[in-house]
């Protein structure tokens, strides 16, 4: 077994240790850019805002500030007075409670519009850009922020207030700390500096390793790559399914403990939006097991991956630069799709590093397993293929008719072949005429000869028999006649 298979423990060891890898950089990937990502994190806010239920806890809340900041009811008695002192007495009252149930609904109204939306986006992204360079210890957002980091909504409530009417009244009573929610507080500034300094290099860092050691268990197994590769793919699709249980599980615990029934749903679907990007990242890595399965087939003792790596000797053996050429411009699309993120852009980079030392020595390997390949195996297998597809459509079924199925077609059909007077049957209504026409009776066939008799008593015996045939009908008259004319003429 050693021989056959070297560094066998070692292999599995640097697997499985892969695999843990995998499952930190997915987890800390996810952490790193939900918090550092200030794009990433402007178009999570916006898809909560657009989802209903999270919609309509916002527009609550902004409504309850209003109402709680701007005496509504005083404000319309002040107006109703003016008319008549009575009529606010009674009126203001019930106006403010059916006011408010009308806020309501032009709160989750204005909320659908663009610009409300752009004011809600613009809000979160201004406190994630605080919360950043608070955590990256920029002194300057320290000095000016006291130390906290808190989403400024005010402006959201204002812009609600318009739509109901009450913008002036919003503007002039209500306080800059309404709408605050604060997100990060002073005493907790440096415990969330720890914990984010170690998330930030721990994605990377984990990535990078987790790459790392599938490129070297790969290589130290020689003559049974192709199964490392498989324990590999199978300790990716385990890695990432997991990922996903945790996302499920985790919503159905933490939220029900954190949120009151009347917000859980609320609390689900931002659950769900927020890990987004944690279910994405989850996947890639299950595609990419998919791809390192291709590999690991391709690579294998099975004969239809022997016969593909007898087509790909051709292109790397004969063809070597216009093929490493593409691969390189494959390769430098690949990492122009990172530029913009320095840890994204180093991870990519070690992927193409890895995939062109794989791609070298998958070269040469070809050449030693088929150093002659050239286009002639193509062309047999091109002139194979040829010939089976001719004997298929040789061996087809001929001269197939299918049935009428009844209907107005073949009452009109049957109209036909009753010979309707100005109508002429065509060709196909002809055959179906005689194919449908009972077949007539058989005309019985002609006796056999009697046999030559030797005397005249055998001759009459035959004549008797002749005659017996005439009267059943066997035989007509010219039959009749000429078989006795035989029999007679006989010896």
């Amino acid at each position: 077994m050693t021989k056959e298979r070297p560094h066998l423990g070692w292999v599995r060891f640097i697997t499985a240790l892969a695999g843990v890898l995998t499952l930190l950089a997915i987890l800390s990937t996810w952490v790193d850019r939900q918090v550092f990502d200030n794009q990433e994190w402007g178009d999570t806010s916006l898809e909560l805002l657009q989802d209903p239920e999270i919609r309509q806890q916002v527009a609550n809340f902004a409504v309850d500030e209003l109402y709680a900041n701007v005496d509504v009811e005083g404000q319309l008695r002040q107006n109703l007075d003016k008319v008549n002192e009575d009529l606010g007495e009674v009126l203001a009252g019930p106006l403010a409670g059916f006011g408010r149930q009308g806020a309501d609904e032009l709160a989750l109204r204005a909320l659908e519009s663009e610009q409300i939306q752009s004011l809600w986006r613009d809000a979160n992204m201004a406190a994630h850009k605080t919360l950043v360079d608070l955590i990256e210890d920029r002194g300057e957002i320290v000095r000016t922020t006291d130390g906290q980091v808190t989403l400024q909504l005010k402006p959201l409530i204002v812009e609600i207030a318009d739509q109901v009417g009450l913008g002036k009244q919003a503007r002039d009573k209500i306080p800059e700390s309404v709408g605050e929610i604060e997100i990060v507080d002073s005493d907790e500034i440096e415990q969330v500096q720890t914990v984010a300094r170690l998330i930030h290099g721990t994605a990377l860092v984990t990535a990078i390793l987790a790459i790392a050691l599938i490129a070297l268990a790969v290589y130290l197994s020689p003559g049974y790559r192709w199964l490392t590769l498989l324990w590999i793919v199978v300790a990716l699709i385990v890695v990432a399914l997991l990922v996903l249980v945790i996302r499920s599980v985790a919503g159905n615990v933490l939220i029900p403990e954190l949120a009151t029934p009347d917000v859980e749903p609320a609390a689900h679907n931002a659950w769900n939006i927020a890990t987004e990007l944690l279910k994405s990242i989850a996947w890639t890595v299950i595609w990419a097991a998919v791809a390192l399965l291709a590999l690991a087939w391709l690579i294998s003792p099975h004969s239809t991956a022997g016969r593909a790596r007898e087509f790909l000797a051709v292109p790397f053996g004969r063809y070597t630069g216009p093929t490493f050429g593409l691969i390189g411009l494959v390769a430098l699309v690949f990492l122009l799709m990172g530029a913009g993120d320095g840890r994204e852009f180093l991870i990519r980079l070690e992927i193409v590093l890895f995939a062109g030392l794989g791609a070298w020595f998958f070269r040469r390997q070809l050449m030693l397993e088929f150093p002659d390949a050239d286009l002639a195996g193509l062309r047999e297998f091109g002139e194979r293929a040829r010939g089976r597809a001719k004997e298929a459509w040789a061996g087809r079924p001929k001269n197939i008719q299918m049935p009428k199925i009844g209907g107005k077609g073949a009452a009109e059909t049957d109209g036909g072949l009753e010979g309707s007077p100005g109508e002429t049957a065509g060709p196909a209504e002809a055959e179906t005429a005689v194919l449908s026409q009972p077949a007539a009776e058989p005309r019985p066939a002609p006796a056999p000869a009697a046999p030559v008799a030797s005397s005249g008593s055998g001759r009459l015996d035959q004549l008797e028999q002749l005659g017996k045939l005439k009267e059943a009908g066997v035989l007509d008259e010219a039959e009749f006649a000429a078989e006795k004319k035989r029999i007679l003429e006989s010896e």
